[in-house]
């Protein structure tokens, strides 16, 4: 029996789940170090005097950087393994959130929000792939919204540690805190972190073997003598696979997930500053986007433990609608905290929930050689409408837009990820327990 048979059909060991807690951990860092900025927000506003304008230029930045590491870093890992990709953007995105704390104008600032978004960017599909590839078919949707939900939790986290930073040391400690705790994480995941058995069995080198031996003994599974002679290399690979195989699927999950993602960082980013505008005060705005991200842990994990016994293509296309109604009606809120408050915990469980789903529709629609390379393709033109999304909404409030009005229309792309989402799972058949 080949060992990814043997992964996909048997229990999951102690080993496998550390796998994907390790996996899990990364995306928690992740969600702090792309939010930090969004976290000092009012702050950063008010001591160097920023416009709406400049403000989305900042929070659109890391976004230009997560586009560029996806599609760079993604066809690397199929290429080289995800490990080493792992461990090299964990090491990027150190160094950039670092550097931010020491930023002194708007340009450095961006620039260093640049560099920490292509570490980012390079984990995004590693991570996700990796979890899913130590995981048993039954537990695969649960370990992948695992590790999708462990970005609103590291947003929740960071967001009541930037409360107490901001008050005890500025705006700066945030930026650096997220760098220690990157940097603290590097040798534990140098020692533990393991390759991909699908890259290894690939790769048919000795050291290969070597690899895959040790990790299957921390699985305590039988080591093998040899690669077995019926693993053949991948026939497709990369890009060409991608725009000449899969291009129908590729090209409606790229308008999908764009749409989505303008919509999804448009309020991610400026509910903080959407709820202070309407003269609450900035804890108010900053509790207001915990409660989005703890909610979204719960959403993330009730579609993962709920999915595999409902259709895939109905229940993403009824979340993104509920979510499209949630961000259309934040800006016409009443300017209390309950009802911000009250919307912020439907915003979070919708979007997260989606957020699971479409990682989860856009995995299944690729086979797994070329999945890192499909994922960081998808997330790569996916960041064209996360920079849209922040910017755009900058433009709108800064011309003299109202809330409401500025809410309601860059609201309206999630109902065509919802329609296009939709059409690519209908048309795979595809369930995640699959």
């Amino acid at each position: 029996m080949q060992v990814q048979q043997i992964l996909r059909d048997g229990p999951m060991s102690r080993y496998q789940i550390a796998v994907v807690a390790m996996c899990v951990t990364i995306n928690i860092l992740d969600g702090f170090d792309i939010l930090a900025l969004a976290f000092v927000a009012p702050a950063l506003a008010r001591t160097w005097s920023l416009s709406s304008e400049q403000l989305g230029f900042l929070l659109s930045s890391g976004l230009l950087g997560i586009g560029i590491g996806a599609l760079f870093f993604s066809f690397l890992a199929d290429a080289v393994g995800r490990r080493p990709v792992i461990l090299s953007s964990l090491a990027i995105m150190s160094l950039g959130m670092a550097a931010a704390g020491y930023a002194t104008t708007p340009d450095f600032l961006a620039l260093s929000r640049v560099v920490t978004g292509l570490g980012i960017g390079g984990m995004t599909a590693s991570g996700g792939v990796l979890a899913m590839e130590y995981s048993s078919d039954r537990r695969k949707t649960l370990a992948v919204s695992l590790v999708v939900i462990g970005y609103p939790f590291g947003a929740v986290a960071g967001g009541a540690g930037a409360l107490w930073l901001l008050e005890e040391f500025g705006w700066r400690a945030v930026f650096w805190f997220g760098g220690g705790a990157s940097a603290l994480l590097f040798p534990l995941l140098l020692v533990w972190l393991p390759e991909s058995p699908n890259i290894l069995l690939e790769k048919r080198t000795a050291k290969a073997l070597l690899q895959l031996n040790r990790y299957l003994y921390r699985m305590r599974l039988e080591p093998l003598a040899q690669i077995p002679v019926d693993v053949q290399a991948p026939r497709q690979f990369g890009i060409h696979a991608l725009l000449r195989d899969h291009r129908g699927i590729t090209a409606k999950l790229a308008f999908a997930y764009a749409a989505f993602m303008f919509a999804f960082y448009f309020i991610i980013n400026w509910a903080t500053k959407l709820v202070t505008e309407m003269g609450l005060p900035d804890h108010s705005g900053v509790t207001a986007s915990i409660i989005i991200n703890l909610c979204g842990i719960a959403g993330g994990l009730c579609i993962g433990l709920a999915s595999g016994r409902t259709n895939l293509s109905w229940l993403v296309a009824t979340v993104l609608c509920v979510m499209w109604a949630t961000i259309a009606i934040f800006g016409s809120l009443p300017p209390t905290t309950d009802a911000f408050y009250l919307a912020s915990a439907a915003l979070g469980f919708s979007m997260w929930a989606g957020s699971a789903l479409a990682y989860s529709v856009i995995a299944l629609a690729y086979p797994a050689e070329i999945r890192a390379s499909g994922i960081g393709l998808i997330v790569t033109i996916g960041r064209i409408g996360s920079i849209l999304g922040p910017y755009a909404a900058g433009l709108l409030l800064g011309s003299g837009v109202s809330r409401a009005m500025t809410t309601f229309g860059l609201a309206s792309p999630v109902l065509i990820a919802a329609v296009l989402f939709w059409a690519v799972a209908n048309g795979k058949a595809a369930s995640p327990c699959e």
